[in-house]
């Protein structure tokens, strides 16, 4: 049997950090098999699988907890136990742990400026009152653009339920727990290797509800993983973005969707979907409208519009439903 090796992290917060709000972002469904959320008032647990790096790495696991012992829990420490075979995966997780909680995005330029001053009341109330939100950046450019080529041209429960399916079934078992430490939730898997996505047979994405244009894409995505990843590590964002571009199959949403949650962008807006451009602009001026109205309205923010859209979700600010809900259109990938 294998030696698991576990080790330690306590990260302090300068400013609010709402680990809850930073992570679930991450997350494909309430039991997404490689990030698991419990949260209750003052306290969150965080459970997730990765491999460090995505393409070669034999899995590490983590157990992530902020617990408020008086006031609000954004202002807690986080406290961080990964472990697995391989110490030097173990540590290259935690080392990236800053990025992973959203502690390096940095909100207070934004925050003192004129622009935030535009932003609608009730978005700005909402980001007093329930602060700490921040952009994860995970680093995992691999992982979320397959996540977000699942999302093309289906409904979000149809790409939950593939997602899960697929990768319960050809990922690997995360490490068992250490002693001491909270075990896994059931079912929690590690993402399969870019190898493991290229050998599913085809009638298993069939039969898993995912459509030859999406599995050609992942395998796209997959083929070019190594590239992808090394770019990841010594480029800047645009170059990756440049290099995602060109598999096809991966499009100006899909580059969008991976990038503002491996990234963290700021400025990252989602073009191309139908339920953020509408929810967008209604949030703004109190009526629907396309990308081309969205992105007229985010213009004061440039730069920071990414910010803006998670800040007017927040808000919970939505337009009334008045039917049935309507199928999302076809995104261009």
């Amino acid at each position: 049997m294998s030696t698991v090796y576990a080790s330690e992290r306590r990260l302090v917060p300068q400013a609010p950090a709402d680990l809850a709000r930073t992570l679930s972002v991450l997350r494909r469904g309430k039991h997404d098999p490689t990030v698991y959320v419990e949260s209750a008032p003052g306290r969150t647990r965080v459970f997730m699988t990765a491999r460090a790096p995505e393409h070669e790495g034999s899995g590490v696991a983590a157990v992530l907890e902020q617990v408020a012992t008086s006031g609000l829990v954004a202002w807690a420490p986080i406290d961080i136990v990964a472990w697995g075979e391989e110490p030097r995966e173990v540590e290259q997780f935690l080392a990236s742990a800053d990025r992973l909680t959203g502690l390096d995005d940095d909100w207070s330029t934004f925050a003192a400026s004129a622009e935030f001053s535009l932003i609608p009341h009730h978005a700005r109330s909402a980001y007093r009152l329930k602060p700490g939100l921040r952009l994860s950046a995970t680093g995992w450019v691999f992982k979320q653009t397959v996540t977000a080529v699942f999302e093309q041209r289906v409904t979000g429960s149809e790409a939950i339920g593939a997602w899960q399916r697929l990768v319960r079934r050809n990922g690997s078992a995360p490490p068992p727990s250490p002693p001491g430490v909270a075990s896994l939730p059931e079912g929690m898997s590690v993402f399969p290797t870019p190898r493991k996505w290229l050998s599913i047979p085809s009638w298993e994405w069939r039969r898993a509800g995912v459509d030859a244009h999406r599995a050609d894409a992942i395998r796209r995505v997959a083929d070019n993983a190594p590239a992808l990843i090394d770019l990841t590590a010594t480029a800047d964002p645009g170059s990756v973005a440049r290099g995602l571009a060109g598999i096809r199959g991966v499009g100006p949403w899909t580059i969008a969707e991976a990038m503002q949650r491996s990234h963290g962008l700021a400025d990252a807006v989602s073009v191309g979907d139908y339920h953020v451009a509408h929810g967008v602009c209604f949030a703004l001026e109190g009526k629907r409208g396309d990308d081309t109205r969205m992105l007229e309205l985010l213009k004061p923010w440039a730069g920071n519009r990414q910010r803006v859209v998670r800040m007017l979700g927040l808000s919970g600010v939505k337009e009334p439903r008045r039917g049935p809900r309507v199928a999302p259109r076809s995104l261009a990938g």
